[in-house]
């Protein structure tokens, strides 16, 4: 996604092909400043075209905007997506003959942050959590469903050691810009190669029970649609009380910092900035 007023424009590039324009949207209307954009997915109970009700994965973008507090919502219609969007339209009582648009606008929303603007956004699957930055020191935690603000953490930086956040040693960082979440150990843990746009499904998931600490891997192609069962062991990861156990060391959140050629890596359940 690009910014400025009157020039904002969502694009999709093809890596294999020198990153040719495969397509483009300009931002709706004119004047808003698009800003912090990223790709992720909702699973959805709808009935097909043979009475069944079937389980589907959409993928869908989600776009900020930089200080109108607007957000727009795009359905993104691929070919080799899995969902079946003409029965998604259908459903939704939009089953006309045109050509689907590779990027269909879904919906707009506002959204409110500490500073008012929009920075940064990634999708968090192993929570289904939008992570949002908006300039300050602050990233917001979002319902992927509801965009509600679940909690915010302040971004903080260790200097002279300490483990408490709130100590003399520990300063808060603010202009967290643009954000990624990523899993350094993907490539290693599940053999093979893994896409990039594959990244978001494929996550370590951890349990602890008892004296027994248990982990297993999950490999969730954007493709399939389709993902592993829990065993009933790690079901404890439901729980709203343990977040943290949804994560492991080699996830992080990466962000660059505004004005500042860096990027810091960031614990997602802490928000301390670990490297």
């Amino acid at each position: 996604g690009t910014g400025l007023n009157y020039q904002s424009q969502i694009l999709q590039h093809d890596p294999t092909q020198q990153m040719k324009t495969l397509t483009s949207r300009n931002v709706e209307p004119g004047h808003l400043f698009g800003e912090g954009i990223t790709c992720y997915y909702v699973d959805r109970l709808i009935r097909n075209s043979g009475g069944e009700e079937v389980v589907v994965r959409e993928h869908r973008l989600i776009q900020l905007t930089w200080k109108d507090g607007i957000g727009m919502i795009y359905r993104i219609n691929d070919d080799s997506s899995s969902v079946d969007t003409d029965s998604i339209q259908e459903e939704e009582g939009n089953d006309d003959d045109e050509q689907k648009e590779s990027l269909e606008l879904m919906d707009t929303f506002t959204f409110n942050t500490h500073t008012g603007e929009g920075w940064g956004i990634t999708f968090v699957p192993q929570t289904k959590e939008f992570y949002v930055s908006d300039g300050s020191e602050y990233i917001f935690v979002w319902d992927v469903e509801t965009l509600a603000e679940k909690r915010r953490m302040a971004v903080t930086l260790e200097r002279g050691g300490g483990d408490d956040s709130d100590s003399a040693s520990s300063v808060r960082l603010k202009y967290v810009n643009e954000l990624e979440f990523v899993d350094f150990n993907i490539k290693n843990k599940c053999g093979g190669d893994v896409k990039d746009w594959e990244i978001h499904d494929v996550y370590l998931e951890q349990c602890q029970e008892g004296d027994e600490h248990q982990s297993r891997y999950y490999f969730s192609s954007f493709n399939s649609g389709e993902s592993s069962a829990k065993s009933a062991t790690e079901e404890c990861n439901d729980s709203d009380d343990n977040k943290a156990g949804r994560f492991t060391s080699t996830m992080s959140i990466l962000a660059n910092v505004w004005y500042q050629d860096v990027l810091i890596r960031i614990d997602p359940v802490t928000a301390k900035v670990t490297r």
